[in-house]
């Protein structure tokens, strides 16, 4: 329909006209978002793509609506006060994500996905047109054969996703995703250029250059820049919204790199959790009651700091309802899907909120300078993915017997998560990730041996003790009023010296200075000063 169509937008003009676009909105197969304005009918008509990869936020009060790709801009037009969101901020405290819908503002909420939203005289009309489907129809086909049918979607999905005329790019680590597509990639003749970054130590460096010399990509190793991070700070936390752990943003410092180089870049996104698993236990395979199921999801991911003692965290504590509490929106949320599996309750769970709303703010961060397309989410590929029984897709399963039968070559270098050859019997796995905890275990009381530590790329323990230090110090006892509104700053400040003792806090002073950082952002717009210069400054990192 509307092939001689200009653009995409005047493809969705059309449908809109034709009074088609609802009926064709889960068919638009990529990422995107759209707000349209009929001046005759004074409607105003805005949609979004199936996993909601381009973020909007609206708000509505006394003042009128907005809607905008930026949470501030609310602030900034004189919808909302500019007041803290104690729910987003307790989200962040206790289990490291935003969910839901949740802002760190007052009154301002995310755009849900996959939505078609109508704006008329009489008010809002939101209709959600698509939902994730576990519908288990693939049990009938044959591993072999559906192991040959995902290599032949993720192949067809990469080659939609690098169209054009353009450069294209993987950022490549030691897991399976990243090498899955430069597999694919190789099949299909496209020319890239990979990029890996990490501790001078680490496997994912050691490894991505293995799978980059296998397929002969021109690759860019680098250690990690969190310098960077520091020189980027207000542009990161602005771009972020405040709602992303500050120590997640690696694309942040690594953008300058991409850009030079690609104009698009593949990634993994969430791949390893729809395909593979990795985020499932083997007790959720079988029915759990969805109030315990909840309780047990909150329990595992608040990593951060217990809900139980948050009034020595929250300035304004005693204002908090139990509504508010982060585990009560995991009971709310998880209790609407009754009726499903357990485990496609969890995966559902976390691709519609922790992946929505955490994961994708790095593909956010990669649009400062490159485009971002995620082919395990191309729509045929995720559609056979969610049809596959949990059974199979548990552990990888699938995801090893699709790469043996379509891409075997990439299974012959190590795999990051067990240091063992990615073709190694599946069994082999469980004692590995034994011999590894232990290893850890060892070294953390010995300093020996020097292997576990190698697993992450990272190490932001050490850096904010050396020498991200003073940068660290700069924030956390800087005079920060909006902040203080919302968090503790004697407590923020006891973190950072417990940190400089040893105690490891990390996860904890990332969610802090995400909070503080948005705090400044948060005052500007209170202020109606969008930003902190006059005119905009174009920042190359």
């Amino acid at each position: 329909m509307f092939s001689d169509a200009a653009d995409d937008l005047d493809l969705v003009e059309r449908l809109y006209v034709s009074k088609k676009l609802e009926d064709h909105l889960s068919s638009m197969n990529g990422a995107f978002s759209f707000i349209l304005w009929d001046e005759t009918k004074e409607i105003l008509t805005a949609g979004n793509d199936r996993y909601g990869l381009y973020p909007m936020y609206w708000s509505q009060g006394r003042n009128g609506f907005c809607l905008s790709c930026r949470v501030l801009t609310s602030v900034l037009s004189g919808i909302s006060d500019g007041a803290w969101n104690p729910d987003g901020v307790l989200q962040l405290i206790t289990v490291d994500d935003v969910i839901s819908e949740t802002t760190l503002v007052s009154g301002v909420h995310a755009f849900p996905q996959a939505t078609l939203l109508v704006k008329t005289k009489r008010g809002l009309e939101w209709n959600a047109y698509w939902k994730y489907n576990y519908s288990n129809s693939s049990v009938k086909i044959s591993r072999m054969e559906l192991a040959e049918e995902l290599g032949r979607r993720f192949i067809k999905a990469v080659r939609l996703q690098s169209g054009g005329n353009r450069r294209i790019g993987v950022t490549l680590s030691g897991g399976l995703d990243s090498r899955t597509i430069v597999a694919a990639a190789s099949r299909l003749g496209i020319n890239l250029h990979t990029f890996t970054w990490g501790k001078n130590s680490s496997y994912d460096r050691l490894l991505a250059g293995q799978v980059a010399r296998l397929y002969k990509t021109e690759h860019h190793d680098s250690d990690y820049l969190f310098k960077n991070l520091e020189s980027g700070y207000d542009a990161g936390i602005r771009a972020t919204e405040g709602h992303v752990n500050y120590f997640d943003c690696h694309m942040l410092a690594h953008i300058g790199i991409m850009g030079e180089h690609a104009d698009v870049i593949l990634n993994g996104y969430a791949g390893d959790l729809v395909l593979g698993g990795s985020y499932l236990r083997p007790a959720w395979l079988k029915a759990m009651p969805v109030e315990k199921l909840a309780d047990t999801l909150f329990k595992w991911r608040n990593i951060n700091w217990p809900e139980s003692t948050l009034y020595k965290v929250i300035s304004c504590f005693d204002e908090i309802r139990e509504e508010q509490k982060t585990s009560h929106y995991y009971r709310e949320l998880i209790s609407r899907k009754k009726g499903m599996h357990s485990y496609d309750i969890v995966e559902s769970f976390f691709l519609e909120n922790r992946v929505r709303r955490q994961c994708s703010m790095g593909t956010v961060l990669m649009r400062y300078m490159v485009e971002s397309a995620a082919p395990f989410f191309e729509y045929d590929m995720l559609d056979l993915i969610t049809s596959i029984p949990a059974a199979l897709r548990h552990e990888h399963k699938i995801y090893l017997s699709m790469n043996r039968k379509v891409f075997p070559e990439s299974l012959s270098v190590r795999w990051q998560r067990t240091l063992l050859p990615a073709s190694f019997p599946r069994w082999m796995n469980l004692p590995a990730k034994a011999f590894l905890k232990g290893c850890r275990i060892l070294e953390d009381r010995a300093g020996w041996p020097v292997i576990a530590s190698r697993q992450s790329p990272v190490d932001f323990a050490v850096w904010l003790r050396g020498p991200m230090k003073s940068w660290l110090e700069n924030i956390i006892y800087d005079n920060n009023p909006v902040a203080g509104e919302i968090l503790k700053p004697d407590f923020c400040r006891d973190i950072f010296k417990n940190h400089m003792n040893g105690m490891d806090f990390t996860r904890l002073l990332g969610v802090i200075i995400s909070i503080y950082g948005f705090g400044y952002a948060l005052k500007r717009a209170r202020d109606k000063s969008a930003a902190g210069k006059n005119q905009p400054v174009e920042i190359k990192i």
